[in-house]
Formats: C-alpha cells, structure tokens, sequence
C-alpha cells in the first residue's frame, strides 16, 4: 500500500525498479572486478518477473499492485549456468559491457518516469495556489 500521499503504483513500481537496477549495478560491477579470478562464478540481480507479477490486474485494484509492489525484492542470482573458460571463470567482458550499458538505460527511463510524475504534482500544486 503506498506510504504516503503522493505515492502511487507508478511511483512504487519505479522506487522498486531503481533500488533493483542499483542492486544489479552492484553485481555487474563485481563481476567485472573479478573478470580475471579463477574460479569465479557470475551474478546478475533478479527481479522483472517479481515486478510484472506484481503489477497484474494494477488498472483494476492499484491499492492491491501497490501491496504487491511493498513485497518484491531484488534477489541475486548465481549463474552456473554460463560456460566457463578453462580457468573456471563465467564472467564474461562483453557480456557484462552490455548488461552494464542495459541497465543504465534502464535507471535512467525509470528516473525520467519518476521525475514526469512528480513535475505533474508540482503543476498540479502551483495550479491550486492561483
């Protein structure tokens, strides 16, 4: 449920999506340190099946997507999946490059809606002072 009155779903779901691509920042960032580590094992950060589930049904019932939302949390996913090279390493430059490049359009759309709401609640309170 939102916490306070200028919070609403858009606004829950993009304080969710900024809190997990900052999560997501932080493992890209650590798989690129330890690009050269023998042994190391890739992580990356989980959360856009959370967050679709989430918002279901948000146009009818937002106070229930809004309860929804308080629950989804960024989860840290080890990939052992990835081939490894002949060190034992599955991070990969390339791949970490574009995951770095990915999430930074995406904090930065997610920034971008935030700061359109909230310059229409600035309108919409500069309209009710005249």
């Amino acid at each position: 449920m939102p916490r306070d009155l200028i919070a609403d779903v858009t606004l829950t779901a993009m304080e969710k999506v900024l809190d997990s691509t900052a999560a997501r920042q932080r493992a890209i960032a650590h798989n690129i340190a330890n690009i050269d580590t023998p042994g190391y094992t890739r992580r990356d950060v989980s959360f856009h099946d959370q967050l679709a589930r989430a918002l279901e049904g948000a146009d009818e019932n937002p106070l229930a997507a809004a309860s929804r939302l308080a629950e989804v949390e960024p989860r840290t996913v080890i990939d052992n999946l990835s081939p490894r090279r002949a060190d034992g390493n599955n991070a990969d430059i390339e791949r970490e490059m574009s995951s770095l490049a990915q999430n930074t359009l995406e904090y930065e759309a997610a920034a971008e809606i935030v700061k359109g709401k909230l310059n229409m609640l600035r309108a919409a309170i500069s309209e009710g002072r005249k």
